[in-house]
This record gives C-alpha cells, sequence and structure tokens, in this order.
C-alpha cells in the first residue's frame, strides 16, 4: 500500500502537547487543584499511557499561573551523583526559565554553594551544565540544591511544582535509602512546592511509599486509566479528517480494540494506519498497520524476552496465551511446563518488572507484547 507523505501525520507517536493531548480532562483539572493546595501525588500507570504529557501539560497550565516548574526525568539515572547533577541541572533551567543571556547568570546568584553552573546562550535557547564543585559530595550536594530551590521560592514568593520522572528508578541505587532520607526531610519542611512522583514501574514505586520508608504518608496517589472509547474514537476520526483523509467511527473503534485501548499503541496504530490511507482507511488497511506495528516492537519485545530467565519466560508465556486466576492451578501448571515452586516467583519477578499485573486474573499489562508473544513464541513453550 502506498504511503502518503504529502502531509504530516497527525498522530503522536512521542510526548502528546497542544491539539496531540488526548482527554486526561478530569485527571488534569484533579491534579491542577490539587497542586493549587500544596500537596504532593504519587502518579503511576503502565509504561507508554501518557503520565509525562499528562505532567508537563500540567506544568504548562501551571507556569501560566505564575508557579515555577520543575522537570526532571531518573529513568536513566546512573548514580547517586547522577541523580544529584540531573536535579541540579533541572532547578536550574527551571528558575532560569524565561531568562535572557544577559539576566539568567543574575537569576541564578548564590543559588547553589555545591555546583559548577554554567551556561551558554545557542540559537535554540540557553544550555546549561552543572557539576559538583572540586570536593563537594553527592549527599552535601543533594541537600545544597533542595536548600537552594526552596529559599529561591520564599525569597520569591513563589509557588511551585516538580515532577520527577521515573521516580522508582531511584530506588535501584545502593544509596536510595539515603537519597529517600534526604528528600523526605527537606520536603516535610517546606508546604511551597508540590511534588509529582511519576513512575511505570508501579511495583517498585509503590514500595518507595510503603511503610518503614521515608516517604511513607507523604502525599496522595493517582492512578491512570486508559482513555475510553467515546474519548479516542472522535479524536481519531477528527486526526483523519483535519487532515483531508477519512477514518470512520467502526473504523476508529476497530484501531482502539486492536490494542485494548493502550493510549501510546492506539496513537501508534493510527499513524501507521494514517500512512497507508491515501483517501480512506479501511479494515484491511487496519490489519496492514497492525503487522506494522508488530513488526516496529519486536526489537524492544526481543530484548525484553532475552533478559527474563527461561522460568519467567515460561511463565509469562502461560499468562500472555491464558490470563488466569489461578496461575498455580495442577492442570494450568501441566498444561505449560512450569514447576509449582518456580510459578508465584516468576509472577513476582514479572511484577516487578511491569510485565504482568492483577486485575480479576494475571494478565499482560501491554497487550501488542502479549500477541507477539502468542504470535512467535507460544509454540516454543
Amino acid at each position: 500500500m502506498k504511503r502518503n507523505t504529502t502531509v504530516s501525520n497527525p498522530f503522536t507517536t512521542s510526548v502528546a502537547g497542544g491539539s496531540d493531548f488526548c482527554n486526561r480532562t478530569q485527571e488534569l483539572a484533579e491534579l491542577e487543584r490539587l497542586v493549587q493546595d500544596g500537596q504532593s501525588i504519587v502518579l503511576s500507570s503502565p509504561r507508554r499511557y501518557g503520565k509525562t504529557s499528562l505532567a508537563l501539560h500540567l506544568q504548562e497550565r501551571l507556569r501560566e499561573q505564575k508557579f515555577l516548574t520543575v522537570y526532571v526525568d531518573f529513568f536513566s539515572v546512573l548514580s547517586e551523583q547522577d541523580f544529584v547533577t540531573k536535579l541540579a541541572k533541572a532547578v536550574v533551567a527551571g528558575i532560569g526559565r524565561g531568562a535572557s543571556p544577559d539576566n539568567f547568570g543574575s537569576r541564578l546568584a548564590n543559588l547553589f554553594r555545591s555546583f559548577i553552573v554554567t551556561f551558554e546562550a545557542r540559537p535554540e535557547g540557553i544550555v546549561v551544565s552543572t557539576a559538583l564543585a572540586p570536593g563537594a559530595s553527592p549527599a552535601a550536594g543533594l541537600d545544597d540544591v533542595m536548600e537552594g530551590l526552596f529559599n529561591y521560592v520564599e525569597k520569591n514568593h513563589r509557588k511551585a511544582c516538580c515532577v520527577f520522572d521515573e521516580f522508582q528508578e531511584i530506588a535501584t541505587l545502593p544509596e536510595s535509602k539515603r537519597i529517600e532520607g534526604t528528600l523526605r526531610s527537606h520536603i516535610q519542611m517546606h508546604k511551597s512546592i508540590s511534588f509529582i512522583y511519576v513512575g511505570s514501574r508501579r511495583q517498585l514505586l509503590m514500595d518507595m511509599f510503603g511503610k518503614n520508608r521515608p516517604f511513607y504518608g507523604s502525599c496522595g496517589f493517582m492512578t491512570l486509566s486508559s482513555i475510553s472509547s467515546d474519548d479516542f474514537v472522535p479524536y481519531i476520526v477528527q486526526k483523519f479528517s483535519e487532515s483531508g483523509k477519512t477514518c470512520s467511527p467502526d473504523i476508529a473503534l476497530l484501531i482502539y480494540d486492536h490494542v485494548a485501548g493502550y493510549p501510546s499503541y492506539v496513537q501508534r496504530l493510527a499513524a501507521f494506519a494514517w500512512g497507508m490511507t491515501e483517501t480512506v482507511c479501511t479494515k484491511d488497511i487496519v490489519e496492514a498497520s497492525w503487522n506494522a506495528l508488530l513488526d516496529d516492537t519486536t526489537a524492544l519485545f526481543e530484548a525484553t524476552w532475552t533478559g527474563l530467565s527461561p522460568i519467567e519466560r515460561r511463565a509469562l508465556t502461560s499468562i500472555a496465551v491464558e490470563p488466569t486466576s489461578q496461575p498455580s492451578a495442577y492442570e494450568y501448571l501441566q498444561r505449560y511446563h512450569v514447576p509449582a515452586s518456580s510459578m508465584q516467583k516468576a509472577i513476582e519477578a514479572l511484577k516487578m518488572l511491569d510485565l504482568v499485573e492483577y486485575d480479576k486474573e494475571w494478565h499482560l499489562v501491554d497487550p501488542v507484547m502479549a500477541a507477539w508473544i502468542k504470535d512467535t513464541r507460544s509454540t516454543t513453550i
């Protein structure tokens, strides 16, 4: 099928902003209310469900209300020093937002004692670098960053909202308990800043806010659900129409149902379908797009698969092929050749990786991965 390349594809496969942001009006309004009241929130959902898009959209709205906003992604954090440096850079970027090259330095004067901050004015904007000063420890640097942030907010009589994306990755660091304790000791003393802790490895994230951990009882919780077909179907139809193509509500619903309403996959499947459509999207085009989506995700799924133990692969395959509320039942174990002593341990490991979840029965979090396993791996079990 010929791809139309004369008009830009209207469906986003990255962080959604502006007109690409589909619904979430209720969640956005609730988050805005909580932040305005000075509360902090744990925002969780499976991967690629729209958490980051929602958090960034919230911060856009808060900036219109003169909030200071800080966003930092901890997904690739490697060490305590890396964590502190990322946080310092994000705070500098937040405080410096909107400043000209002439007054950027003065705005940051005396902000930190433990960091060397450099910046360069480029055509695309001001580029910031941060590094711990010689002799400064990461622990001292974290204290310095948090004190600098709170002092700036109080001195300038502002409210602030910090988004810590993929916050659960801190728990993988050897110094995690110290980092959590230091953060909480600063946060609990100041009410002028709200924190949104975003995460997709939900069990790991929830453990960080459980009993006997520094953050226990410090904030509320919000879990994103999938966007309903009532909202997504008109969105798909409209995007096709605005770009001069046609997609009927029935075909848009087929796109939605193919990926079980999983937000990022709805966007990606619709993007493939739009690219294959000359004028009118059809069922055959959706099927061809589905195959293209499976091909596109194979490398990622294979990487995940390779990282699992043989028993974890068998457990994952069994749940992909046959979701169940009783994975330890004798007949189920026999059917999928998983030892009884290993199934529960494997499920706990898969749950920690956010590959499976329980809702009336155990099933895969990712519906496309479930289809990929059924197509390519179930015959090898």
